[in-house]
């Protein structure tokens, strides 16, 4: 049976242009659902910065493509209140992803997380998320090493958070 759109859970990866981080998020967890024939997984990404239809950048794409994760098709998207209604789960790179949500929807707090906090804190945390061991570094504007160090970075966490995917995926 074909999944519908509404059986899919919808995961929404945010960062501030969505032409680095963001889509590599995207690009990772679209390949680690696809080894593992996983399909009722829908996910996307988005900026907060006024960014739209920009291509990923070019060293986000050449690492993306030394570990075989095809970012070519990438195109940029603002975030929209719409987008953040419609997703189930919205993991953000650095605590201003996540304020810059609330500011936008505060209904968002039990589903917006930063990536590398999830499951544990989310918006609706009194817990201070605001440390430097939780957000992934912007590598906009530096070299191929500091975007493989991004790369790595997102993958270890999408690595590391996959189980509790997959759970929420069995849930629906």
């Amino acid at each position: 049976m074909k999944k519908t759109d509404k059986d899919k859970l919808k995961i929404l990866f945010v960062c501030t242009g969505n032409t680095c981080r963001s889509p590599t998020a995207e690009g990772i967890l679209k390949k680690v659902l696809k080894q593992n024939r996983i399909d009722n997984v829908e996910v996307s990404s988005a900026g907060t910065f006024r960014l739209q239809n920009a291509p990923a950048s070019l060293f986000a794409m050449e690492v993306a493509r030394i570990r075989n994760v095809d970012l070519s098709q990438h195109r940029s998207r603002e975030l929209t209140r719409k987008m953040i209604e419609q997703a189930d789960l919205i993991l953000a790179m650095s605590q201003e992803h996540l304020d810059f949500i609330k500011r936008i929807d505060k209904e968002a707090k039990d589903k917006a997380y930063l990536l590398k906090a999830f499951p544990q804190l989310n918006l609706g945390s009194n817990e201070d998320q605001n440390q430097g061991v939780l957000f992934i570094k912007d590598p906009m504007g530096g070299s191929l090493d500091d975007y493989e160090h991004s790369f790595l970075e997102i993958e270890k966490e999408i690595d590391r958070i996959l189980p509790e995917l997959l759970s929420l995926v069995t849930k629906r």
